[in-house]
């Protein structure tokens, strides 16, 4: 059976108050589905075909078959799902026509990103080149790129983030891989849109947390879960003062829909809220205060302060939303609620 937390999430989404009629019967392509954000996607389509009868045909295109096998296993026998294995660096191997097009696909987690800058910036950019090729070639509706908080650059102040500002991003840092990698696809896509006239929407997410991350996968939440679990303390590698924004997955998806289907084409659109706002410190005492089992302990180490992780992060990265909150999206889950359904995913007890 399905994680309850997904099917009580996927289900929560798609009872939003959106046009969603304008999807049913279409076919959608989501590149880089192994991805926990891009998961979602699919199975929010999927869950509109069960409650809604909506006929949605989902392509997962991932590019390892053992991981998407394990991870979409409750849908390998549906009809209205098929998986599209293979790099999203070649032409996509698709001859059925599509619809809609979510181009998700790139490397996870600061660390694997700074261990394969070639593939970075390459799974970004000729992903994105063969995702909208494919969708110039098809009766496209709706191009949804996923793009990063991470284009910004550095910014000379702590303002927060809107749309039409850009910092200082140094190309010739290896470490920027990602960062160009993304403002070259946004580039791409609004090139097609302004030549080909394709219906292409862009989203830049800030903290997003939720289900799905391995234990392993390095972002901030994931790394404290992990050691809720495994230590049954949450260590800082830093002092803890760096500010976030951090947003359940739920209304991130939710927001991103909103843009697809309410926003205009050949823009960005910030994916954050500024409620949620938090310190490192402030969400490891969250999610450390939100245990029910365990009197979990927060705790600094000084010698980890070197890693790339905490040498390669700005000290406040915090968001915009008013662009996003004209299209009538409202964040539902604040960061306690939030991270506490992730920890339920993961299996800690946590405080009614």
């Amino acid at each position: 059976m399905m994680n309850r937390i997904i099917s009580e999430d996927a289900l929560d989404i798609i009872e939003e108050d959106l046009p969603f009629d304008r999807l049913y019967g279409k076919t959608v392509l989501i590149s880089g589905a192994n991805g926990y954000v891009p998961a979602y996607f699919v199975h929010m389509f999927l869950a509109l075909n069960q409650y809604k009868d909506a006929k949605i045909r989902v392509l997962a295109l991932c590019r390892n078959r053992e991981r998407a096998e394990k991870r979409f296993s409750e849908y390998l026998d549906r009809d209205d799902f098929r998986l599209v294995i293979q790099d999203v660096r070649e032409p996509i191997a698709v001859s059925e026509e599509v619809h809609i097009l979510i181009h998700a696909a790139s490397p996870a987690g600061i660390k694997k990103r700074h261990e394969d800058p070639v593939n970075t910036f390459l799974a970004n950019v000729k992903g994105a080149e063969n995702m909208l090729e494919l969708a110039r070639k098809n009766p496209c509706e709706y191009f949804l790129f996923l793009s990063s908080v991470d284009v910004y650059g550095r910014m000379e102040n702590a303002d927060r983030l809107r749309e039409n500002m850009s910092g200082h991003l140094d190309p010739l840092d290896v470490r920027n891989a990602y960062s160009c990698g993304k403002r070259a696809a946004e580039t791409l896509c609004r090139t097609y849109q302004a030549k080909y006239g394709l219906p292409v929407f862009i989203v830049r997410p800030f903290q997003i947390i939720g289900p799905g991350p391995a234990l392993d996968d390095g972002r901030l939440h994931i790394d404290f879960i992990s050691q809720i679990i495994e230590k049954g303390k949450i260590v800082l590698k830093s002092d803890g003062t760096a500010v976030r924004t951090f947003l359940y997955i739920t209304d991130a998806v939710k927001a991103m829909l909103y843009v697809m289907l309410k926003g205009k084409p050949g823009e960005a659109y910030n994916i954050v809220s500024e409620d949620g706002e938090a310190s490192v410190k402030e969400l490891a005492d969250l999610m450390a205060a939100n245990t029910a089992d365990r009197n979990i302990e927060v705790v600094f180490d000084d010698t980890q302060r070197n890693t790339i992780e905490v040498t390669g992060a700005l000290s406040v990265v915090t968001g915009d939303s008013s662009k996003l909150r004209t299209l009538g999206w409202k964040r539902r889950y604040s960061v306690s609620e939030g991270s506490s359904r992730m920890m339920e995913y993961y299996g800690i007890k946590v405080k009614s």
